[in-house]
């Protein structure tokens, strides 16, 4: 007959545990004997049980403190614990219960039904051994999929450009705050194949590692299109077309891209879904880039004529995605766009403190990724 499992059992009457250990291995157990508490730790120390039956009231160490002890140290990894006790009070039972045990059997005990109970215990600990190690299954994989989200993590802030002077006439700060460890957005500022400056900023459906991928294959369009051309709708006709043959119908991004006049005296512009950004003007003055195209990655065939509009040193041109536009908050109201441009209308407004604004607003809670992109027009000749 297989082995179906290991009892403990603890008690000092010879008698109980001689009965014992004969109708259980004539079942298929192996077992052991401990007359005590004390004596049954050490034992344990050797072999650990899948069920223990223990007496109530034992010298040295009595079924209580043997069982507090059995169920709080995790090397004996929480066998099946019956109480074998003379008292018959609710009082003891519920003290027992209390401190671990699973089940209770008052003596004197018919032998048949405590071999009945000891079988359907056996069956509930390989219940409880099976989900034990489904769950250390799903921890080992939760902790792997952790490691890949954060090395992705890392790989996608690498394709952040950092914040700083984009060649000598433009600033660039930004925030980037991606829901979980990767989102759907991303930008880029840099220099054109001709020397002028071209940037976007990006948001891709969806949030975690597709959208992720997807943002970084729109990143790559970019830069290999902005090696041949400073043309704003160009790169935009080649991101939408890399889009749509490399994506399935439901992936689609919002962009915003834009490219500098040699002299930045002016932002030629396609907008494509995307919340208009802010031309907050060195005077005060807020302009909503506002003319809106198609989505990226619908229509392959699709056209994105340029808008432009002059600009001036002092300028800085603000764009955001819509994580912070759609920010809740306690009563569901979205922070909007409104509040944006009013905060900017604001002297000294900065990127960080519209964050803290949105955050006060949300209690730093987002349904979405967001990213705060401004680009600062310094003045050459001062």
């Amino acid at each position: 007959m297989d082995e179906k499992g290991i009892i403990l059992i603890v008690d000092d009457e010879v008698r109980i545990t001689d009965i014992l250990n004969l109708y259980l291995k004539k079942q298929g157990y192996r077992t052991f004997t401990a007359a005590d508490g004390a004596e049954a730790l050490k034992s344990m120390a050797e072999t650990v049980p899948d069920l223990i039956i223990s007496d109530l009231m034992m010298p040295n160490m009595d079924g209580i403190e043997f069982c507090k002890q059995v169920k709080t140290r995790s090397e004996f990894n929480n066998p099946y614990f019956i109480m074998l006790t003379a008292k018959a009070t609710v009082d003891s039972k519920v003290e027992g219960l209390k401190i671990g045990a699973d089940d209770y059997i008052t003596k004197p005990f018919n032998v048949k039904e405590l071999v009945a109970r000891v079988n359907s215990a056996m069956r509930i600990k390989a219940l409880q051994n099976e989900i034990l190690e489904k769950n250390k299954e799903l921890e080992r994989y939760k902790a792997a999929m952790e490691n890949e989200l954060h090395l992705a993590a890392r790989f996608q802030e690498s394709l952040i450009p950092p914040d700083g002077n984009i060649g000598s006439g433009v600033r660039l700060t930004s925030i980037y705050q991606p829901t979980i460890h990767i989102g759907g957005d991303i930008f880029d500022v840099r220099a054109a194949g001709d020397g002028k400056i071209v940037f976007f900023v990006a948001d891709v459906t969806g949030h975690g590692i597709v959208a992720a991928v997807i943002s970084a294959m729109i990143k790559l369009s970019f830069i290999q299109a902005a090696a041949h051309t400073s043309s704003a709708t160009e790169i935009a006709e080649k991101i939408n077309r890399d889009i749509v043959s490399t994506t399935s119908e439901e992936h689609f991004a919002s962009v915003f891209l834009g490219s500098l006049a040699g002299d930045n005296s002016s932002l030629s512009f396609v907008r494509g879904g995307h919340p208009a950004p802010y031309l907050c003007r060195r005077n005060g003055e807020i302009v909503p880039l506002a003319p809106k195209g198609f989505l990226f990655g619908i229509d392959p065939n699709a056209r994105f004529p340029e808008q432009a509009v002059a600009l001036s040193p002092g300028d800085r041109i603000v764009m955001f995605t819509d994580g912070i536009s759609e920010a809740e908050g306690p009563d569901g109201e979205l922070f909007g766009t409104g509040r944006i441009r009013q905060y900017f209308s604001r002297p000294n407004a900065t990127l960080s403190g519209l964050r803290e604004l949105a955050n006060r607003w949300a209690g730093g809670q987002y349904q979405d990724d967001f990213t705060l992109v401004q680009l600062e027009i310094l003045d050459r000749n001062g």
